[in-house]
């Protein structure tokens, strides 16, 4: 059960009714964020902007949300960016290795991970403990992204960070009809419309 109670939606202002009709039937998460309809409207306008209009791989991206998920506990993010993530490439071994926290996997011949996914992780665990990326992180990630795909998976890390942080505080919890399938998922968050 979630630690705060979902708002009631005859209280909503107009534009948080409108903007959560527009949602169909809206995540418990975005329920959560209407008791402060400025943030509602702010965390749906830059989640999309990180999950449709980056130059950054949608597979790295995803790679980098679940990692971001898992090493900070929030089972909500994992769960709702499994389908996702499968939906963009990353595979289900990949999925089963982030989630038993394995980077190089059981068989070290054929590691579930390439050195630009690897790259991504570290990136990904060097900011969740330090908040700064080493020069030799960064280093390594320049070898796979240029200048804006860096700043956009700065961006998307911090912002499920932030998520994250949400989720586990709040305790929201996933949906009574489940978690969505690969099948679908938005085509705008695989990188293409």
């Amino acid at each position: 059960m979630a630690r705060l109670p979902y708002p009631d939606p005859g209280t909503f202002d107009e534009k948080t009714k409108k903007l959560m009709e527009a949602m169909g039937r809206p995540l418990n998460i975005f329920r959560m964020l209407a008791h402060s309809p400025a943030m509602l409207r702010g965390m749906t306008r830059f989640g999309a902007e990180v999950l449709t209009h980056q130059r950054l791989s949608p597979k790295l991206r995803e790679i980098a949300i679940l990692r971001t998920a898992k090493q900070s506990q929030a089972s909500y993010e994992w769960l709702q960016h499994i389908p996702i993530a499968l939906a963009c490439g990353v595979s289900q071994a990949q999925v089963d290795a982030l989630d038993g926290g394995r980077v190089d996997g059981p068989d070290s011949d054929h590691p579930p991970f390439d050195r630009s996914e690897r790259a991504v992780l570290s990136a990904v665990d060097e900011l969740l403990v330090a908040a700064r990326l080493s020069d030799k992180c960064l280093a390594e990630l320049r070898g796979f992204l240029d200048e804006g795909e860096t700043i956009e998976l700065l961006m998307a890390v911090g912002f499920y960070m932030l998520v994250a942080r949400f989720l586990a505080t709040t305790e929201v919890e996933i949906e009574e009809q489940g978690v969505p399938g690969a099948e679908d998922v938005n085509p705008r968050f695989l990188g293409r419309s």
